[in-house]
């Protein structure tokens, strides 16, 4: 007998999973207290269940990886004649989670539509109530949804964008699909999009626009896979004029925004390829007074990582780093938060790390694939999944946004989601023990 949630716990958890995806619209860290309580109901019913789901290699290298990022950050605390703790390093150990979460989507499977489109319910109302045309328009700079700066709005409005666009997908496609949340998709799924445009336009974030100007092709190369030929290269073809015509019109903004940095990107490769030595053509494109502030600064963010990386490759610094981060080069730069997410896991656990992490998401990412080829999810949650994280991938050259509310909570979702389809592949559920007939156990 498959476990039945009782309705009462069926609206808790739904509720929950929405606060656990709320920092595409509100940057706090409701997700970090509510995660916990999902993995509590999905740890009561798999330890209640006469049949679980068996944990695998991958869940024990996502627990071992857990376990080993909370040793090792104790034992540094412990240490450590200044209790170093680092910043934020206690996040790595997040993979503990993954597999139970993975457990509990199985128990919210029946009501997971309906929880998708109360996201995008929200992304719309949120996207409305903090729009900001008048300035948008007048070229200024916006911060989007409620968030603590306009980088990390834009990047949540990137994947709103792509969640969006593979939702209408499915209901376009999907006839078998519930019909009333169809309609729906069919209503709000264009004004999400156009409002996320105009946010992210207005944001003014060259990460993200780099980032969406490499992730938009790919779109629309998928799309065309969904729908006739004929009609697909259409609607492509008119969605790349309107972007282009946009993007003509504002052509003037978008060059004082992204102009100075590309310039200054230019002359700091042509100082590569002429002297070919980076470290030197680095250093002086820090110096020059042509190079925009917030390139100067990722610049020296860099460097320091960098230098930080180079000696301790293997396993990184832990929670040691921000102390060794006093003796770099570039110590006086005012942030410590790298801007580069890839950076942020080198400088921490080196090598060993990037390499564990690399294997957990490519398995993970193998997990979804796997499932859309065995016909287990629909082909646009497997695209959804897939051009988000790409998407979210190219962000992270430029910004920290894995330390982000945002990035971690994708991280618990996108994984969970992962740990989801792996046990729908193996067959597995959650069955319940059956109870003896009212007549058996009074005989007994």
């Amino acid at each position: 007998m498959p476990v039945v949630l009782p309705q009462r716990l069926i609206v808790l958890g739904s509720l929950l999973w929405l606060i656990v995806v709320s920092p595409l619209f509100v940057e706090s860290a409701a997700y970090r207290y509510v995660a916990p309580f999902i993995a509590l109901i999905a740890l009561h019913y798999y330890r209640k269940a006469s049949v679980r789901p068996r944990t695998d290699w991958l869940g024990w290298l996502c627990m071992a990886w857990g376990t080993y990022v909370l040793v090792r950050f104790v034992a540094i605390f412990l240490l450590t004649p200044a209790h170093l703790i680092g910043a934020s390093d206690w996040l790595y150990a997040y993979p503990l989670f993954f597999p139970i979460l993975g457990v509990a989507l199985l128990l919210y499977e029946p009501v997971l539509e309906k929880i998708v489109a109360a996201v995008l319910a929200m992304a719309l109302i949120m996207l409305i109530a903090t729009q900001h045309f008048r300035e948008v328009f007048a070229g200024e700079t916006v911060r989007p949804l409620i968030m603590n700066n306009q980088i990390h709005g834009a990047v949540a409005c990137g994947l709103i964008l792509i969640l969006t666009a593979f939702w209408l997908l499915h209901y376009l496609t999907d006839k078998s699909s519930n019909r009333s949340i169809a309609r729906f998709a069919y209503i709000v799924s264009p004004l999400i999009a156009i409002l996320c445009l105009i946010a992210i336009y207005g944001a003014k974030s060259k990460g993200v626009w780099l980032a969406l100007a490499a992730t938009l092709p790919v779109l629309g190369l998928v799309t065309v896979t969904y729908l006739r030929l004929k009609t697909g290269l259409i609607v492509v073809a008119c969605a790349a004029v309107l972007l282009l015509a946009g993007a003509y019109a504002v052509r003037h903004n978008i060059e004082k925004t992204a102009g100075p940095t590309v310039a200054s990107t230019i002359e700091m490769f042509d100082n590569i390829t002429k002297s070919r030595d980076l470290g030197d053509a680095v250093s002086s494109t820090i110096t020059s007074d042509a190079t925009p502030f917030a390139m100067d600064a990722r610049l020296q963010l860099w460097s320091n990582g960098w230098e930080l990386f180079s000696s301790a490759p293997i396993f990184g610094w832990g929670g040691e780093w921000v102390e060794r981060w006093k003796h770099t080069r570039y110590a006086d730069v005012q942030y410590t938060l790298l801007h580069n997410g890839y950076l942020e896991m080198l400088v921490r656990h080196g090598l060993f790390g990037g390499l564990v992490m690399a294997l957990i998401l490519a398995a993970l990412i193998s997990n979804v694939w796997r499932a859309r080829k065995a016909g287990l999810i629909p082909r646009t949650a497997w695209h959804a999944y897939a051009v988000c994280l790409f998407f979210f991938s190219l962000t992270l050259l430029s910004n920290s946004n894995n330390r982000l509310a945002i990035g971690e909570s994708l991280a618990l979702t996108s994984s969970a989601f992962a740990f989801w389809c792996r046990m729908r592949l193996k067959g597995e559920r959650l069955l319940m023990p059956r109870t003896k007939p009212q007549a058996e156990a009074v005989s007994a």
